[in-house]
């Protein structure tokens, strides 16, 4: 029982892996059971299930594959029913590395059935069999089955604890997170892994105890939970640190605690206990892996950065900080190691980091220090995967120091190559991003070698999954070099064993190679339905992408993002797109505004259904701008022509269409300015942007609007243009709001279009008068807020306040679930951020509900049942300040807290005109025959009438997110 790694997490991982081993297949504690040896006859067998095994250590999966088949007919034929399962569950194992899942189900039903047919009481059984559990759970997690791969690993942890295997449960349990994770339960997945923590601190210092916090901590870095001091300390401005570190002492409903460490901090506390082992290996290992947390982290702040434009000598500090730790513990860990493979895969992170960040590369790590290492040892998935990764970093180095125009996938390019195509689009003299090593630097056949070299080791060992990674790879760099009829060819060859091993996350990287090849030959057609397949696999491997580890996935903004806005581009390119064409965009942008809310709280936790929008409303138009590198694209979805309609056809949408050439950062200043003068209340300077951002989204479309008696406009809206209210753009005249009641939502296939019940109007109305006890510069006292929960109440009597000391999470849940409501109004504190940990919302005594948390909250009762919340109305919430992708907070509140419709704030508003806005808002949605949108609408207009808030500073920032009806 001496060792634990990662259970369940490889069949995920790609390039750069460091979840070298699955499962049981792993663990030297499982490995140790005996094979039997009463009979002289039985050694063939032994020496055949052993030989199998150290094929499959060594990653020679296909040779594996032939020995462990004949180890199970040598077991049979004797009738050795454990050591016969115990080779069929490796033999599983082994298929399913090979990406053969219908092979390797089928291998651990055998098991299961066999062992099933030949219970006993013994140790031994119980441990095979709990084996057996563990890998049926790995399979059916890669055949996306995730509820059922949780029911095996809580069966395989029920037998360990019988067997006292802390080993197996805590690995059992880790697998469980991960199931979880998979599922959308982000809570649940916490409190499991805070178990695993518990049980490892309850252990002496072992090699248990040190294995087992290494694979928490990699765990941990799965879901996110980087560095529990970071969490609670990086937004101080803000007030949310001591916020977040107290909801995270919050006790669950069942009294459980979330776990109190972060991925840094398992890490370090499995060092300190490695360290005193005297494990050099082990401590290499943890080395390796704390650097890919400190790379996370710095991952983390980079995929932010461009989201926030304050305090950004902090952020840049905070950047070199990680890099510098990364660096740091890759070059202990390839110090200390012992085992050739973990040097050589330090070595493999520290050059990547090194070329991301432009830093010297040590002569130790230099690429042909790496490749003379490579030489020497044996082929392996994980040599070849070294190789792939060697390649890759060296074509992100050759691509900075020579200039080209040729997009990329690569996962160590950060913005550089978006930065160089705009110098060239403004037909700038194309020079190199660096010039620094450039003579270090191979020329691209020897890139090209490497790469062919990790193709010819894959073929050798069968290995198929290896294969489509290296020849996509090789695919690459012939595009790279504009070679693109080879660069196809090795594409689709990719492609093809991809799709034989039904790889999708394989497959989607290398479809938007062909696709980006192909249109660079001017082979449009065939390029839109090879991303069109890209996006496709996207959207099929949703769960799997949010649960891949950070240090082995392309970051969101760089391998995933682009495809959408890349096919939605060439759907786009011609001067009259067909109806068709438009309706391919809108739904392409309707699955990247999903995608976004899944990578924004790290799970897949959203159900969407396509809605119709003629089913919805016949008087709404729904805009969809989309910010391109080099133009803003409009597209428009109107009302069908019932006129022109034949009998019995389905209704469908009209598509309208038009372009501005406008440079994407041009977007951006002026959003930005806009956005800045519409919180100065002081000034009306805000009306030139505005009236250029009404001119770009709105006056294309006037006529279309006005032919076809549009009275709703909802807006399915792009960063950063969900940080300004559509209602204060301005023609010049009159403000939007003024023509048009006005919505946004994160899609339509988020939309539940069921209208506000209009009888018997209920609300709970909670709120703070107080100042933040700890923070009260941050968050001051709101006088007005129990003049505005009063006029709520005068105006709605069937009000159940709950003011101060009563607004707390057990009140408001309980509220909920006793109430049939369908409006829940909280007038506090709190922040919609570009981050899911820092968006919360303030209750009594400075403790927060986060957005994660919201589901338990209001979700009481389901959205489809009578009596769901109807509207969650937030009035005092906003957006954090300088975060371009603060939207993503409303828009996260709105669907996580399952509320047909949020009204929230984007930016700190004025408590007095908030309460006459609100006053008035419950005037108008009182009445029977209005809908939300025209009612917030009407309160809007009558502040803006009143002279002493006519300004957008007070009535503007109200958006109303969702249902409109």
């Amino acid at each position: 029982m001496s060792k634990v790694i990662i259970f369940a997490f490889a069949q995920i991982a790609v390039v750069s892996s460091t979840f070298a081993l699955t499962a049981d297949a792993a663990s030297k504690s499982e490995m140790r059971i005996e094979i039997s040896q009463q009979n002289q006859q039985f050694g063939n067998a032994k020496q055949l299930l052993q030989q199998g095994l150290k094929l499959y250590q060594t990653e020679q999966f296909s040779p594996a594959v032939e020995i462990l088949q004949q180890a199970v007919q040598a077991f049979k034929s004797q009738g050795d029913v454990l050591n016969q399962a115990l080779a069929l569950n490796y033999l599983a194992l082994a298929y399913q590395q090979q990406g053969d899942l219908p092979q390797a189900s089928k291998a651990i039903a055998e098991n299961l059935l066999l062992l099933s047919k030949n219970e006993r009481n013994s140790q031994e059984y119980l441990s095979v069999r709990a084996q057996a559990f563990n890998t049926q759970g790995q399979i059916q997690l890669a055949q996306g089955q995730s509820n059922s791969a949780l029911a095996s690993w809580e069966e395989a942890a029920a037998l360990y604890s019988i067997n006292k295997d802390s080993a197996g449960k805590i690995g059992s349990l880790l697998n469980q997170a991960q199931a979880l994770q998979t599922l959308g339960l982000y809570r649940r997945a916490l409190i499991t892994l805070d178990q695993v923590n518990q049980l490892l601190q309850q252990q002496p210092d072992s090699p248990l105890k040190a294995n087992g916090l290494l694979s928490l901590g990699n765990a941990l870095r799965v879901v996110g939970a980087l560095d529990i001091n970071r969490e609670t300390s990086s937004i101080n401005s803000l007030g949310t640190g001591q916020a977040i570190l107290q909801r995270l002492e919050e006790k669950n409903s069942k009294t459980m605690q979330f776990s109190r460490t972060g991925s840094l901090q398992a890490l370090e506390q499995s060092l300190t206990v490695a360290q005193k082992l005297n494990s050099p290996e082990l401590v290499a290992e943890i080395q390796l892996n704390l650097g890919n947390t400190a790379q996370a982290l710095r991952s983390n702040i980079e995929d932010n950065e461009e989201d926030t434009t304050q305090a950004l000598s902090s952020t840049t500090k905070n950047k070199e900080y990680y890099t510098t730790l990364a660096l740091e513990h890759y070059q202990k860990a390839a110090a200390t190691a012992v085992s050739p493979t973990t040097r050589l895969q330090a070595q493999l992170n520290q050059l990547r980091l090194s070329i991301q960040t432009n830093k010297p590369i040590p002569d130790e790590v230099s690429w042909r220090q790496i490749q003379s290492q490579l030489a020497t040892l044996a082929p392996s998935r994980k040599i070849i995967y070294a190789r792939i990764n060697l390649t890759q970093s060296l074509a992100c180095l050759k691509l900075k120091t020579v200039p080209s125009t040729t997009a990329t996938n690569l996962p160590c390019l950060s913005g550089d190559i978006e930065e160089k195509e705009a110098q060239i689009s403004e037909k700038s003299k194309a020079t190199p991003i660096i010039s620094a090593q450039a003579s270090e630097t191979p020329e691209w056949l020897e890139i090209a070698q490497i790469a062919k070299t990790a193709v010819d080791q894959a073929k050798n060992l069968g290995d198929k999954r290896a294969e489509a990674y290296a020849l996509g790879t090789l695919g690459g760099i012939y595009e790279q070099t504009n070679q693109l009829a080879i660069a196809q060819t090795q594409t689709q060859q990719a492609l093809t064993i991809a799709e034989s091993i039904s790889a999708p996350d394989i497959g989607y990287r290398w479809q938007w190679q062909l696709g980006r090849i192909l249109n660079a030959k001017k082979e449009r057609i065939g390029a839109i339905a090879a991303y069109t397949k890209a996006v496709d696999n996207l959207k099929s491997i949703r769960r799997d992408l949010v649960a891949i580890n950070p240090d082995v996935q392309f970051s969101f903004r760089q391998g995933v993002e682009p495809v959408f806005r890349e096919l939605v581009s060439l759907l786009l390119e011609s001067k009259e797109p067909t109806q068709d064409n438009l309706k391919s965009a809108r739904d392409v942008i309707e699955s990247l505004r999903l995608a976004e809310l899944d990578n924004y709280f790290r799970l897949a936790c959203i159900n969407a259904q396509p809605v119709q929008i003629d089913e919805v409303d016949q008087k709404a138009a729904v805009i969809y701008p989309v910010i391109l590198r080099d133009r803003l694209e409009l597209i428009v979805s109107l009302p069908s022509d019932s006129s022109n309609q034949k009998a019995n056809q389905k209704a469908e949408p009209t598509f309208i269409h038009h372009t501005k050439n406008l440079r994407k950062d041009e977007v951006k200043d002026t959003v930005k300015k806009l956005r800045e003068q519409l919180v100065t209340r002081s000034s009306n300077d805000f009306k030139n942007p505005s009236k250029i951002v009404y001119d770009w989204i709105i006056a294309p479309i006037a006529s279309e609007l006005a032919e076809h008696k549009i009275e709703n406009l909802v807006f399915v809206l792009d960063a950063p243009l969900g940080n300004i209210p559509m209602g204060a753009l301005y023609d010049g005249k009159q403000y939007l709001i003024e023509k048009y009641n006005v919505a946004v939502t994160p899609g339509l296939e988020l939309l539940n279009p069921k209208p506000i019940a209009r009888t018997g109007l209920r609300i709970i109305a909670g709120g703070l008068t107080q100042a933040s006890e700890n923070f009260p510069d941050n968050f001051p006292a709101l006088s007005n807020v129990g003049i505005e929960l009063k006029a709520i109440k005068s105006t709605v009597t069937d009000t159940r306040v709950l003011l101060d000391k009563q607004f707390n999470k057990d009140a408001i849940e309980n509220a909920v679930q006793s109430l049939s409501v369908p409006v829940v109004h909280l007038a506090t504190h709190g922040q919609f951020s570009s981050k899911a940990e820092d968006t919360f919302i303030l209750t009594y005594g400075d403790r927060v509900i986060n957005v994660r948390d919201l589901n338990g909250l209001l979700q009481s009762r389901e959205t489809n049942q009578r009596g769901a919340v109807e509207l969650l109305v937030l009035s005092a919430c906003s957006t954090a300040t300088g975060d371009i992708r603060a939207d993503l907070g409303i828009a996260g509140v709105a669907v996580r807290s399952g509320a047909r419709s949020t009204l929230a704030s984007l930016w700190n508003v004025d408590d007095e005109g908030t309460s006459i806005l609100m006053g008035e808002f419950y005037t108008q949605l009182k009445k029977g025959n209005i809908t939300k949108a025209k009612a917030i609408k009407e309160a809007q207009i009558s502040l803006l009438k009143n002279p002493q808030y006519e300004h957008p500073y007070y009535w503007a920032p109200f958006v109303l997110v969702g249902n409109w009806l």
